[in-house]
């Protein structure tokens, strides 16, 4: 049997990140002031760049005779985790999974991107032809990183040209349009499936905190918000949607972590499993941002309520990791196999 549970080290792990992000960031920071304006620019300031790389995030799961932790893939999950539930910006994740790839390498770059002195942004490319990508908080990223399918490759910044501001349906993150330059060649790359492993199982983790953190705000809002002169929570209608949400969020949960495990201890099966994740939480994080929304009612729609923030994320982070394809050809490859056994 494998125990999913957190060990004490690995909640020493939980506990300085959730309490660092809910210092620096808490979501209460994405809603307008007064004037209307956000209260916090998106993005990541170079001190909270620098701040982030002295608290060690960057080399948790590097090997020790490269400089790193050596902690696991499940020790990163959990940052990611906790990212997730404060809708920070993705680029964290991308800037770990850069520092597997360089270090998978052998690159120089290992060191100053444990360090914090290189800055990394996610590029989701707009589709298979295209030269063309969109950029997540890519400003003053030194390189970014793409995942083709399972290929991982990182290009300096400097590749991607006529680079142009676009609206970003969450305006958590600057999102950007940029066409990769004829002929660029990656700085690194990995031509396997371990980085473009790692970028599934960290965006799955960062779904499941968004489940799990508009769950949160979902119940907090039904014990205290009151209607015919008792709290909403107490009305069955209200109290199915929280335990459906409940369930979702319990489910990615043991599917995420699962196929960290999996991957972790190179489980035969570990592509299924982190595949399986990638839809799992996805479809948690869509749904309980959504209930979240329903169960806040008229104010759900408002930019003053948070509920909103989980659903954009949620919709943001299902298109990161450019492995769509190979979820589709590794859980229908399974499934057909599963068929043929049982024939």
């Amino acid at each position: 049997m494998i125990d999913l549970l957190a060990s004490e080290a690995e909640q020493q792990i939980i506990d300085s990140v959730a309490g660092f992000l809910a210092e620096k960031f808490p979501v209460t920071r994405l809603r307008p002031g007064s004037d209307g304006e956000r209260r916090m620019e998106a993005g990541l300031s170079a001190e909270h760049w620098r701040d982030i790389a002295s608290l060690g995030w960057f080399g948790l799961g590097i090997p020790e005779e490269q400089g790193g932790a050596g902690d696991t893939v499940i020790a990163e999950m959990l940052v990611a985790r906790e990212i997730g539930r404060c809708a920070v910006s993705p680029s964290i994740a991308a800037t770990i999974a850069a520092g597997h790839l360089a270090a998978l390498a052998g690159s120089e770059l290992l060191a100053g991107l444990m360090a914090g002195e290189h800055r990394v942004a996610g590029a989701i490319r707009l589709h298979a032809a295209s030269d063309e990508f969109h950029l997540i908080d890519a400003r003053g990223a030194d390189y970014i990183l793409v995942v083709d399918g399972m290929q991982a490759r990182l290009y300096d910044a400097a590749a991607f040209a006529d680079v142009r501001r676009v609206i970003s349906l969450d305006d958590a993150v600057i999102l950007e349009r940029a066409h990769l330059a004829a002929g660029a060649r990656p700085t690194v790359q990995d031509a396997g499936s371990n980085i473009g492993r790692r970028v599934s199982l960290y965006n799955s983790a960062q779904l499941l905190g968004v489940a799990e953190a508009a769950l949160k705000l979902a119940v907090e809002y039904a014990g205290v918000r009151e209607q015919f002169g008792q709290a909403i929570g107490s009305f069955q209608s209200i109290k199915h949607r929280c335990a459906d949400m409940a369930v979702a969020a319990e489910a990615a949960f043991a599917q995420v972590f699962f196929a960290g495990v999996s991957q972790a201890s190179g489980q035969p099966d570990a592509a299924y499993q982190i595949a399986a994740a990638k839809v799992t939480s996805a479809g948690a994080a869509l749904a309980n941002a959504r209930s979240g929304i329903q169960i806040h009612g008229g104010t759900g729609f408002t930019a003053e309520c948070d509920a909103h923030v989980f659903l954009k994320r949620a919709h943001l982070l299902g298109q990161l990791g450019g492995e769509r394809h190979w979820i589709r050809e590794t859980l229908l490859t399974q499934a057909l196999d599963d068929r043929v056994s049982l024939s």
